[in-house]
């Protein structure tokens, strides 16, 4: 981007010896012109470092959420898992509800996710 603004200078350097005022007007214009092209440019240029950041950032936590999600289980651990919970039909609308055994222990309501009624 600095080799752009030095280019800019030089050419209007070079364009500020012209002694034409009719060729001037228009070199002068010219100059501005990029000159307001190379400040764009230069905005755009910041602005894609940023966005390149953010999608790094972005990146790295939709990995950690992949390895949490799909973090590897043994067979052995998913039947542990499987043992710990228990199918049950809600007495009120009869749709099938998966929980805790420890949980259907307990003597406190359990409200079913459908129907709002005690599971039990």
């Amino acid at each position: 981007m600095e080799e752009l603004r030095n280019e800019i200078e030089e050419l209007k350097n070079s364009l500020s010896n012209v002694d034409d005022d009719k060729y001037k007007k228009y070199f002068d214009s010219i100059q501005s012109i990029l000159s307001t092209m190379a400040n764009k440019i230069e905005e755009v240029v910041v602005n894609q470092e940023a966005i390149e950041e953010n999608m790094q950032f972005l990146d790295d936590d939709l990995s950690n959420i992949q390895d949490e999600l799909f973090e590897e289980v043994s067979i052995d651990e998913l039947c542990d898992m499987e043992d710990e919970y228990v199918e049950i039909n809600c007495a009120h609308c009869n749709k099938p509800i998966f929980m805790e055994k420890s949980v259907l222990t307990s003597k406190e309501q359990i409200p079913c996710p459908y129907c709002h009624e005690n599971i039990k």
